[in-house]
């Protein structure tokens, strides 16, 4: 079994230096911070599916922001990751708990053979998500009339023995097809740990 580095604390990379009158502390804080959005990511084989948590020197939220409503499919704030950078494009709703994976969009339509995963835009959900169960897609991608790949959705979490191999997407796109003959989506179910 591998061994993998447990941290005494969450860590923490500085991004931003605030101005005087504001400060940016490195430490964890309540889910419900007006300065601070915390959401999960999907892991992979050697990691759990992992928490952030991002601060900001000013709050994020106006005064009557309003409050998002957990019904399904509802995007709380939307991502854009460059690189390993992460940005905050827009905020929709204020979010009190840990927002989850709704979807991902890709900056230029894939085709079902591609090896790269290309979700560089991530839409963050506060409604619950359900525990797949081994046979379900924990990932859906519906394929334009183009025929590309432009995004795809996460209807359900892996359970903790399991995860979803999006970020190696070879030969993992298992195709569904209507009575035509079609291919209508393509799904990614939860795969075994390898520890």
């Amino acid at each position: 079994m591998p061994k993998y580095y447990k941290s005494l604390s969450p860590f923490a990379q500085r991004r931003h230096i605030c101005s005087s009158y504001s400060s940016c502390p490195l430490t964890w804080l309540p889910t419900n911070d007006v300065k601070s959005l915390t959401f999960k990511l999907i892991g992979t084989d050697d990691m759990r599916d992992y928490e952030f948590q991002a601060h900001f020197c000013n709050r994020i939220y106006e005064a009557r922001h309003r409050y998002c409503t957990m019904e399904e499919g509802e995007i709380a704030f939307e991502l854009r990751q460059i690189g390993t950078w992460l940005m905050v494009d827009r905020i929709n709703c204020r979010c009190l708990g840990i927002a989850d994976v709704e979807r991902y969009g890709y900056s230029k339509g894939v085709q079902f053979g591609d090896r790269v995963f290309r979700g560089n835009y991530i839409h963050m959900t506060c409604a619950t998500k359900p525990q797949c169960k081994v046979d379900d897609f924990c990932y859906i991608e519906t394929p334009s009339t183009d025929g590309y790949i432009y995004g795809g959705r996460v209807p359900c979490i892996c359970p903790k023995q399991y995860h979803c191999p999006i970020y190696f997407i070879r030969d993992k796109r298992i195709p569904q097809i209507n009575d035509d003959g079609r291919v209508i989506s393509y799904g990614i179910k939860c795969k075994r740990r390898n520890y």
